[in-house]
């Protein structure tokens, strides 16, 4: 009886040893960390996507598909053509093609194009008042829906804020007014007032671009005279007496006049036209006059309705349009976005502020159309019966 109660007591020990060893381990080991047998796996988490960025990926398949986009354009010329090509190409593999010359013969091949129903153009980057007749006419699309104008607080001028619909798209704004030749003008007989151009000093000294040819002629006077009221018929009358020369061609051509000192003062050069010279040198300087001046929305963009290759189309304006597109435009051309987040690249010769100008846009072009294509500022500088 004794011997198996000593049997039992000394396996009671034994139990009570075991134990004491488990839950309390020797200082030499260490201790059992909580870490699971297992690591966890990740879990992939798929971005979110919304049935419009679907939609926008169907269109970027198929324009590198269709491979190309045919752009008659006025703006994207000479070194900002091919920057904004080549740079266009490495993003998309998708080509541009160039096809440069002044607004009004780019406006005539396109309706040549249509009225022989041969379309190869894709988009029109033409003045806002030679793309107006293309949306009467129905040869332009709408691209309102573009990705990169959801945002609408990214844009100090919206594109939309010339034609809602998308059909007309704005980029930039650009001054058209007076320019002197800093080698013929010295600084203390820099002009101050629009008046101060009727000064005998000056007769025969002042050019313009060409009333019949060159719109800048017609907007100027609509801003100042019939937005405005700034200034008058009569001055403008007056002025006509005191021009030397009318140059005709596109805005390049109407500031390389001045660059070349053809004159001593341009009153109707634009910004858009000289930021590149001046950046290169060019004795330009544009003025700052106290009745102001003139902006317009400048150059605008229209994919045509019978694009060949809608999607590219839409991908490249899209692309132009983005922070990427609009900083490698602004700094090749030495020129300023209407993004809010794309640096200004205006040298500082022809910096201005929007506050001391007259902005034309949307309803404005249409009447600045009308004056044009009868002839206005012919008839009042030139007596001419129209263009």
């Amino acid at each position: 009886m004794c011997k198996s109660w000593t049997l039992v007591l000394l396996a009671l020990v034994v139990f009570v040893s075991s134990c004491a060893s488990a839950t309390n381990p020797s200082s030499t080991e260490s201790p059992r960390t909580s870490a699971p047998l297992t690591s966890p796996k990740e879990v992939a988490v798929a971005p979110q996507t919304t049935p419009d960025d679907e939609a926008w990926a169907k269109v970027v398949d198929a324009a590198k598909k269709e491979g190309v986009v045919v752009l008659y354009n006025v703006g994207l010329i000479g070194d900002a053509g091919m920057v904004i090509a080549e740079a266009f190409k490495q993003k998309y593999g998708i080509k541009l093609e160039l096809i440069g010359g002044t607004s009004p013969v780019m406006l005539e091949r396109i309706k040549s194009e249509y009225r022989a129903g041969q379309y190869i153009g894709d988009f029109a980057n033409l003045s806002f008042p030679r793309l107006v007749p293309l949306q009467t006419d129905g040869m332009t699309a709408s691209n309102k829906n573009l990705p990169v104008l959801r945002d609408r607080q990214a844009w100090s001028i919206f594109p939309l804020d010339m034609e809602p619909e998308g059909h007309l798209l704005a980029y930039t704004t650009t001054n058209t007014g007076p320019w002197i030749n800093t080698t013929l003008v010295k600084p203390d007989q820099e002009p101050t007032s629009w008046q101060d151009f009727l000064d005998p000093t000056w007769k025969g000294k002042i050019i313009a671009g060409d009333p019949g040819v060159y719109v800048g002629t017609t907007q100027l006077y609509y801003a100042m005279v019939t937005k405005s009221g700034r200034l008058t018929d009569d001055y403008f009358r007056k002025l006509g007496g005191q021009i030397k020369k009318f140059v005709a061609g596109g805005t390049v051509d109407v500031v390389a006049a001045s660059a070349r000192g053809e004159g001593h003062i341009n009153i109707s050069a634009s910004k858009a036209g000289g930021a590149a010279m001046v950046s290169e040198g060019a004795p330009l300087k544009a003025l700052r006059l106290k009745e102001g001046g003139m902006a317009s929305l400048s150059n605008g963009w229209a994919q045509l309705s019978k694009s060949p290759h809608p999607n590219a189309s839409k991908v490249f304006i899209n692309w132009f349009l983005s922070v990427e597109g609009q900083t490698a435009w602004a700094k090749t051309r030495s020129d300023v976005s209407n993004r809010k987040d794309v640096p200004n690249f205006l040298p500082a010769a022809i910096k201005y502020d929007l506050n001391d100008l007259v902005l034309i846009s949307g309803p404005d072009e249409l009447k600045v159309e009308k004056m044009y294509s009868e002839g206005f500022m012919s008839k009042l500088w030139k007596g001419e019966s129209g263009k």
